[in-house]
């Protein structure tokens, strides 16, 4: 078996796939959070009395601007219960967390392939335990409608911090010399 054919591969393309969607979902939440502050700060001043009394207001300029934020906090409160931000940000943050542990623990086994210099049956028990973790992350489900630009982002940056040659290859016999090899694959697919 060559050792770009070696088990170990496996284990690098899901923590490769793992950072990917840490990636993807810090992202994904820094977007959400934006939107949801505007929305918030936008109702609170189109309801805001103190802030009507300003006498900026009372300008040509003045009274179309307080319009158009009052116009906005109204559409926005409509929307609140569709878009559900609030809800949305509360999921994405408890997804990162399951995958940020995943990671740390595939990061782990990685660690530990490594330090043994050799891919062993208490590894791949680590491994099979981190595969539970993340049959539990999938069954929360997927994210719909991903952005594909955000994803080829974070695939370029997983790529440049996870590359072939930061892993090891253990030998397939002790009198075999072992060198990092090229990966098979790209970074992965977000949400796998």
């Amino acid at each position: 078996m060559s050792t770009k054919d070696h088990p170990v591969w496996s284990v690098y393309d899901e923590l490769r796939t793992a950072r990917l969607n840490v990636k993807y979902l810090q992202r994904e939440i820094a977007v959400i959070d934006r939107w949801n502050k505007f929305q918030e700060i936008i109702a609170a001043v189109s309801t805001s009395s103190a802030i009507a009394g300003f006498s900026f207001w009372s300008s040509a300029w003045g009274g179309c601007v307080w319009k158009a934020i009052g116009g906005l906090g109204v559409v926005f409160s409509a929307l609140k219960p569709i878009l559900r931000l609030s809800e949305k940000l509360k999921d994405r943050r408890a997804l990162l967390a399951g995958y940020s542990i995943l990671e740390f623990d595939l990061q782990r086994v990685r660690d530990d392939i490594a330090f043994r210099r050799r891919y062993d049956e208490d590894i791949r028990k680590q491994v099979t335990k981190a595969l539970q973790r993340k049959a539990e992350l999938v069954k929360q489900g997927v994210p719909t409608g991903q952005n594909k630009q955000r994803i080829r982002i974070c695939q370029e940056e997983v790529a440049r911090e996870l590359p072939a040659s930061a892993f090891y290859v253990p030998p397939e016999s002790p009198d075999e010399e072992t060198h990092p090899t090229k990966s098979k694959g790209k970074a992965g697919k977000a949400s796998n």
